[in-house]
């Protein structure tokens, strides 16, 4: 997410066009230091990005854990997605590779906010 500036950590702002909001049906867990979504009965809440060409995929596939020849092991893994809004659009997302018990879900599946709101607590 935009918010926290992650995109120009990683040096690949420039390959990434902000297209808007999106949600998708899952459920998203606070797993700490960062989110993980599961299949689930729910909606989680992100942003949705064009890339300008597919060798920005590994270096995103790094910062979230994903080894496409080794998915078992990874933390997370990306799959192609349908989307809630916007309407008849799919998008690859990186889902939680993991058992999320014990971790608390996140209200209304909007990370940003929940950042927000566990920060000013």
């Amino acid at each position: 997410m935009r918010a926290f500036d992650a995109q120009a950590r990683l040096g690949v702002e420039e390959q990434l066009s902000y297209v808007g909001t999106c949600e998708w049906t899952g459920v998203l867990y606070d797993l700490g230091r960062c989110p993980g979504a599961v299949s689930g009965a729910g909606r989680v809440q992100g942003e949705l990005f064009r890339l300008a060409s597919p060798s920005v995929w590994p270096v995103l596939d790094d910062y979230e854990g994903y080894a496409p020849a080794r998915p078992s092991a990874s933390l997370f893994v990306r799959r192609r997605t349908p989307l809630r809004r916007p309407a008849d659009r799919t998008a690859w997302v990186y889902w939680f590779n993991g058992d999320p018990a014990g971790a608390p879900r996140v209200p209304g599946g909007d990370w940003a906010a929940h950042v927000r709101d566990r920060d000013d607590a």
